[in-house]
């Protein structure tokens, strides 16, 4: 009875533990996706910005020019960030 009694709490401490783990691992998995919305956020504002920028200089008579880089460089950044959580989350869903 003994035995039995031990087999089934290490069973339940075993569940419990794969319970813990999974809960983590959602965890994990919802803080990257909010980092990624966050950035795919930032970007859309940026191509915002930078659509406005350009209607402005068009309507001005002006041309376009260096002022853009800066948008541009920050969106590339945030891209590539992207792509580095979401092969962040793949790991983390596989384990």
């Amino acid at each position: 009875m003994k035995e039995l009694l031990g087999e089934i709490a290490g069973r339940i401490s075993e569940a419990a533990g794969q319970v813990g783990k999974k809960a983590d691992e959602m965890i994990e998995v919802q803080k990257i996706r909010k980092k990624i919305r966050d950035l795919e956020r930032n970007n859309r504002r940026d191509f915002r910005d930078i659509g406005r920028m350009i209607y402005e200089k068009y309507k001005s008579g002006e041309g376009a020019g260096e002022e853009y880089l800066e948008f541009c460089e920050m969106i590339s950044e945030r891209e590539a960030e992207i792509l580095s959580w979401e092969k962040e989350l793949e790991r983390v869903k596989e384990d």
